[in-house]
């Protein structure tokens, strides 16, 4: 128990810790970015001295860099794109940067007297933690976006037919709908008043977005500006299709709402007894993390569990 509790302890530490000195470089660095796109004269010279935080800002900034390049160009944008995703506002190299302290603080503990192997599975579930919120944010936000969708396209037909152009009726949903569909409408005006093109703003809210509804309207969309048509009709009817699916998936979710919370229940059994048993006995639990045996029980029981999860949740998540 005092193991867990020092985990905890110091991951919680070396979260906030990171996340205080990237969110002020970030800051700062955002803030510069934008200084950039002014030109100041030549005879105007910045005072390095007068800033007392540059070595290590710079240092920092150093870290970052390395650890966005190390990723590779393919992999810092693919990394990028699931971070837009979950709407966090940090670079790859940040979150990588991030995702290595998370990993590495629960080695500490090994400096203080405790095993290498109880430090390596905390290290271990550090190194998860990142990747798992990023996924959990991704899921929350997508089904939020994906329950916004027939509304917005229900308002955007509306104000075509009230004679508004594609973009006047994208601002208004940016303005009148709540986030995070607002958030991805008004980012598309933004791209287009920056110079690009319609097509290549709405691709990119479908990448960011990963919706197959969102995918469906945008298709048409494109099509429609094409060959031509009336919009307004298209539109109303994928917000009919998406509705219908939107009901059918509800159906699916209580017809497979048993066999999800068996799921929940056979993850979390084995959990509860061992730590309801090891309350009850100490010394009988902690065989398993001593004895070469138990570990290797323990190893292997972890393991069938992820499996089993994992094939329960292949058999209710049906696809619609």
């Amino acid at each position: 128990m005092l193991v867990l509790v020092l985990a905890g302890v110091l991951g919680i530490a070396t979260t906030t810790l990171s996340y205080v000195i990237i969110g002020r470089v970030h800051s700062v660095m955002v803030v510069r970015q934008r200084l950039q796109a002014f030109s100041l004269p030549q005879d105007v010279k910045i005072d390095e001295a007068s800033n007392p935080g540059k070595g290590e800002e710079s240092a920092v900034k150093k870290l970052l860099s390395q650890a966005n390049h190390s990723l590779g160009l393919k992999q810092s944008k693919q990394l990028e794109m699931e971070l837009a995703r979950a709407d966090i506002k940090l670079k790859s190299g940040e979150f990588v940067v991030l995702n290595a302290f998370m990993a590495l603080a629960p080695l500490t503990l090994t400096l203080i007297g405790y095993s290498i192997l109880p430090s390596l599975l905390f290290s271990l579930c550090g190194a998860m933690i990142p990747q798992f919120y990023v996924r959990f944010r991704q899921v929350d936000r997508l089904k939020k976006t994906s329950a916004q969708i027939p509304e917005a396209l229900v308002m955007i037909s509306n104000a075509l037919k009230a004679g508004y152009s594609f973009m006047q009726a994208m601002d208004l949903v940016s303005q009148e709908m709540p986030a995070p569909i607002a958030q991805e409408f008004s980012k598309v005006l933004k791209e287009m008043s920056l110079g690009v093109t319609t097509e290549a703003s709405l691709q990119s809210m479908v990448d960011r977005v990963n919706s197959d509804d969102l995918d469906l309207v945008i298709t048409a969309v494109l099509i429609q500006r094409q060959v031509g048509g009336n919009l307004s009709e298209i539109l109303d009817s994928i917000a009919h299709t998406i509705r219908e699916r939107i009901r059918i998936k509800g159906e699916i979710k209580t017809l497979t709402a048993q066999g999800r919370i068996s799921g929940l229940v056979i993850s979390a059994l084995p959990a509860g007894i061992g730590f309801f048993i090891y309350l009850i006995n100490p010394e009988y639990m902690t065989a398993l993390f001593t004895e070469t045996l138990g570990q290797i029980m323990l190893a292997i029981g972890l393991f069938g569990q992820i499996i089993a999860a994992f094939l329960i949740k292949k058999i209710v998540n049906i696809q619609v």
